[in-house]
C-alpha cells in the first residue's frame, strides 16, 4: 500500500504537450520525414504517421526530467498506462529515457540515422508481432533485437515501465492486466553517461495515415521491492485467515 500511496502522476498526457520536443532519429522514408507526430486528447497521448511513403521513421518525444513536479531518479519506477489495439500494421509505441532532451535529429535522406549519437532506451508495444520490444543506444552501439518478449497480445498490456535501479543500470518491462510484471531486459550505461536527463516516449511508424493507441498517466513511484510485495501478499492471506476464523 505504501508503494501505491507514493506514486505521483507527473503528466496525465491529456493536456498541453508544450514541454516536449519531437525528434526524428531514423528516416527510411526517402527523405520525406518528419512524418511522425505526437498529439494529446481526452484519451491520452497518441503517435501519428502522416508520411507519403510507407517506410520506417522513428522518433523520440522528450522533455527534461527537471521540468516535472517529481524528478525521475535512482530508485524510481517510471510507468505509463498503455491502451494499444490489435493491428496487423507494423508500428511501435512506448516509453523512453534519454541522455538529452534535444537529441540530434535524423535530418533528411533515406536511411539517415542519428540514433547512435546519444544514449537512450525505450520499451514499446509492437502489436503486429504480439511483442514487447526494447531499444537501446549505449555509447554509440544501437541494439534493437534484444529483450523481445513474444506472444503478448497488445490488449493485455496495462503499463510499460523503466526502473532506475542504480546510477547507470535500468530495467525495462511491462505490466499485464493481471498486475504481473514482465522484464524485457536490464541495461547498463557507461559511468560518464547523462542518461535520465530526459524522459518521454518513442514511436516507430511505417504505414501512411495511421496512428496507434494511447498512452496516459506518466507516473513516478518507488521501485517495488520483492520482499515488500511478498509481505503484502502474506498480510492479505493472514487477514483473510483471521476473517474466516471469526466467521466460524
Amino acid at each position: 500500500m505504501a508503494v501505491v500511496a507514493q506514486a505521483q502522476v507527473i503528466d496525465p498526457l491529456t493536456g498541453s504537450l508544450s514541454g516536449y520536443t519531437t525528434t526524428l532519429v531514423l528516416d527510411n522514408s526517402l527523405g520525406v520525414g518528419s512524418g511522425v507526430s505526437f498529439a494529446s486528447s481526452a484519451s491520452g497521448l497518441q503517435a501519428n504517421f502522416v508520411g507519403t511513403v510507407s517506410d520506417p521513421e522513428q522518433a523520440l518525444f522528450l522533455a527534461p526530467s527537471t521540468s516535472f513536479s517529481t524528478t525521475f531518479a535512482v530508485g524510481d519506477r517510471l510507468t505509463v498506462n498503455a491502451a494499444v489495439p490489435v493491428t496487423t500494421v507494423q508500428m511501435d509505441l512506448g516509453l523512453a529515457i534519454s541522455a538529452t532532451a534535444t537529441p540530434t535529429a535524423a535530418g533528411s535522406g533515406n536511411s539517415y540515422n542519428s540514433r547512435p549519437t546519444f544514449d537512450w532506451a525505450s520499451i514499446s508495444v509492437r502489436p503486429n508481432q504480439n511483442a514487447i520490444r526494447a531499444n537501446t543506444s549505449i555509447s554509440g552501439t544501437v541494439t534493437t533485437s534484444a529483450g523481445v518478449i513474444s506472444s503478448v497480445t497488445p490488449t493485455t498490456v496495462s503499463q510499460l515501465y523503466i526502473d532506475w535501479v542504480s546510477a547507470d543500470v535500468f530495467t525495462l518491462g511491462y505490466i499485464d492486466t493481471s498486475s504481473v510484471s514482465h522484464i524485457s531486459e536490464t541495461v547498463t550505461f557507461a559511468g560518464t553517461s547523462t542518461i535520465g536527463t530526459a524522459i518521454g516516449f518513442y514511436s516507430d511508424m511505417r504505414a501512411t495515415a495511421t496512428s496507434l493507441g494511447y498512452l496516459s498517466n506518466l507516473t513516478i513511484s518507488p521501485i517495488p521491492e520483492p520482499a515488500t510485495m511478498a509481505l503484502c501478499g502474506l498480510g492479505g492471506f493472514l487477514g483473510l485467515f483471521g476473517w474466516m476464523r471469526r466467521k466460524k
